[in-house]
């Protein structure tokens, strides 16, 4: 019996490892040797930073994910990302530079989670948009709570490292102390927020940008996110647009895939900016209530496009059932695989199980 299990689990790995060979957005890390990194070896840094972006990469559907390739360097002056071709490089170069000395991976993770994020939303394009540079600081100030405190709970099973594992408590710990902050606490209202602050930052007086106080207002959108991480898909279609917030979130959520318009609508939501039809962002996807979001309740949600069954498979509520509902079951049971995958050891150029999230079984 312990001989067929142990093949079975060699054989499910294996296979796991073949899939994510052949489909998964090749994204290839760098990290550049420089003493400013101390007692961190690169082959470590890299490691960490691959496991950040995964923990993104893994939620974004194959059109958006992240690929190329991104170079890691020292920067003593503060943590930053460059724009491609910045340095005469290759077309699909990224470049992140981190301010860390020594293995204080929590510090890498919340650095490296904060840039990442702004290859997410397109910085690219959004570079000349100046007074919404505040709400994109934002958010990518959450990326890096949001990711930390993932990072927190999937190292327990997939950690970088077998030895990483104990590390997930720092982890937990650091996300606390962020989140604890004086500095970030509000106890208004994200309308409240934006009527005392938004034209403030948009006419980038001198002193009043600070990331503690846009925190304030994006961590009011963590259990958005940590409730349906699938929401970063939204962030890659972020708008490149300069109109205050009660414009610029109706431009995002008429800008965003179908299945993504909850998402928005609900960030949208905590800002008291209405932006299109009341849909609950909190959704029930285990269609067929055994406990386990799966394929089979995708199954489920396929065949009542065309047939009649007994459940309830307008998931998003909008009063139709269709491929939107599909996708947003999909991408509930993807999340569910992930969290549920066995540990196993790296293997080179993997650092994403977003193929478990393709969009064809």
């Amino acid at each position: 019996r312990g001989s067929l299990y142990s093949k079975s689990r060699q054989i499910f790995i294996k296979l796991t490892l073949l899939v994510a060979t052949l489909s998964y957005a090749d994204l290839e890390i760098t990290v550049e040797p420089n003493r400013g990194w101390g007692n961190a070896p690169t082959s470590n840094i890299k490691a960490l930073c691959e496991n950040v972006a995964l923990h993104f990469q893994e939620q974004l559907r194959d059109e958006f994910k992240i690929d190329g390739e991104l170079n890691i360097v020292y920067r003593a002056s503060g943590p930053v990302t460059f724009y491609r071709n910045a340095f005469g490089g290759a077309s699909d170069e990224y470049q992140i530079g981190l301010t860390v000395t020594g293995t204080f991976w929590a510090q890498f993770s919340y650095q490296f989670g904060h840039e990442f994020c702004h290859i997410l939303h397109n910085f690219e394009d959004t570079r000349w948009q100046r007074q919404n540079q505040w709400f994109e600081e934002a958010i990518c100030e959450l990326a890096n709570l949001w990711v930390i405190r993932r990072m927190g709970e999937t190292w327990a099973h997939r950690a970088p490292y077998p030895n990483w594992i104990g590390w997930r408590h720092n982890l937990t710990s650091y996300a606390d102390n962020l989140m604890n902050r004086a500095e970030v606490q509000y106890a208004g209202t994200g309308a409240e927020w934006l009527e005392e602050w938004e034209d403030r930052m948009r006419k980038e007086e001198p002193g009043v940008f600070d990331y503690r106080r846009v925190s304030q207002l994006s961590y009011k959108f963590l259990t958005i996110f940590e409730e349906n991480p699938e929401a970063w898909n939204a962030v890659r279609q972020m708008p490149a647009s300069d109109a205050k917030m009660s414009e610029y979130m109706k431009e995002w959520y008429k800008t965003v895939d179908s299945q993504d318009k909850i998402f928005v609508e609900a960030i949208a939501k905590e800002m008291g900016i209405s932006v299109g039809s009341s849909v609950a962002v909190s959704i029930d996807a285990d269609v067929n209530n055994d406990g386990y979001v799966d394929l089979s309740d995708v199954m489920i949600v396929r065949s009542a496009i065309n047939h009649t069954n007994s459940y309830d498979t307008d998931i998003n509520n909008d009063g139709k059932i269709d491929e939107t509902d599909v996708l947003i079951v999909k991408a509930k049971a993807h999340e569910a695989i992930a969290a549920a995958a066995p540990s196993f050891q790296r293997v080179k150029k993997i650092t994403t199980w977003g193929t478990l999230k393709r969009k064809d079984y």
